[in-house]
């Protein structure tokens, strides 16, 4: 594929996008892309710090959560929701920041037990909290009608942003410390990459992504409780994303965000008591089939065809190594 049509390929897809409303597609249609759209965000977020970094983290639901009740008690307030979701992706930041000190401290199985830990805690703690309506849950009333097709182009926009970062930090130095620290942390450092200071901003622009996400997701729900946003199976969810795509690349991210976007509701609806074990059935086929995900058996076909055995280098973890928590650690 030329570099030329690579390039417009981002740029087609989303002016497509941004053009379906106009199609006259029905309310549950856009309510489902509004989703897909939150799902692809995240995906991305935690692609840049699992992905790049190596860092396996089964906490971002901390991260979501915390961006959701930030934009939520800001709107509830009557501030403008714009300046809600920036204000809830400051408030994940810092949140990682908070859990990235001590736990990055930790390498491999450990630091990926440490941040299970540390989402449980967070949720219990937010269960108990006045403030955040406890168990109750909490009801956001904003001070303005509701327009889905608003909340469909924000939720587009900050894909699009989450997009745009992912390219930027893949393509920079930033990154490619990130990609060296994956490969052999002694070694990053001794070429003068900073693995602690390299990984807390990488845990920063994540969480500052998945809080945006959060807080998007609020808006449109209106109502959120601790076992929603915080819940240990939303942590889940985000981490499977990339690993059905492909673990370490964008469009990995972006294609397990569509597609657990589309499917996700379908299984919880139709097959409420076992979706989970749905997913971690799903995790050991794509495991034992195609570790490097959709993106790895595209390019086994591509090579095919093309007789190109050259290494595709699909960056990241290997699923398996998740299951074991050594991703790269």
């Amino acid at each position: 594929m030329g570099a030329r049509i690579k390039l417009a390929l981002p740029w087609i897809a989303l002016a497509a996008l941004l053009a379906v409303p106009a199609l006259g597609l029905g309310a549950n249609i856009v309510r489902l892309l509004f989703i897909t759209f939150v799902w692809v965000t995240t995906s991305l977020a935690w692609n840049l710090l699992g992905g790049l970094a190596g860092q396996v983290s089964f906490g971002f639901a901390v991260f979501y959560g915390l961006g959701a009740y930030a934009a939520a008690l800001l709107i509830d307030a009557g501030v403008s929701p714009y300046f809600s979701f920036f204000a809830a992706g400051a408030v994940a930041a810092f949140g990682s920041l908070l859990v990235g000190l001590p736990t990055f401290r930790l390498r491999g199985p450990y630091f990926a037990i440490a941040t299970i830990g540390v989402s449980e805690a967070v949720r219990v703690i937010a269960d108990n909290l006045s403030i955040t309506g406890g168990a109750s849950g909490f009801r956001i009333v904003e001070h303005r009608p509701f327009r889905q097709l608003e909340h469909y182009y924000t939720a587009l926009g900050l894909a699009a942003l989450a997009v745009i970062v992912s390219l930027l930090i893949e393509h920079s130095k930033f990154g490619l410390g990130l990609v060296a620290i994956r490969l052999d942390e002694e070694a990053a450092a001794d070429l003068g990459v900073n693995p602690y200071t390299y990984k807390l901003l990488a845990h920063a622009v994540a969480a500052a992504l998945t809080g945006m996400a959060g807080g998007v997701f609020a808006r449109y729900a209106a109502f959120i409780h601790p076992h929603g946003v915080f819940a240990f199976n939303t942590s889940v969810y985000i981490l499977l994303m990339p690993v059905i795509g492909g673990i370490g690349t964008v469009l990995g991210a972006v294609l397990g965000g569509v597609i657990f976007g589309i499917v996700e509701e379908q299984l919880v609806a139709g097959f409420p008591q076992i979706h989970l074990l749905l997913y971690g059935s799903l995790l050991i086929l794509i495991i034992l089939v195609e570790p490097d995900g959709i993106v790895g058996l595209f390019r086994r076909l591509l090579r095919r065809f093309t007789k190109d055995h050259a290494d595709t280098n699909v960056a990241g973890p290997r699923p398996d190594e998740i299951l074991r928590g050594t991703g790269g650690a």
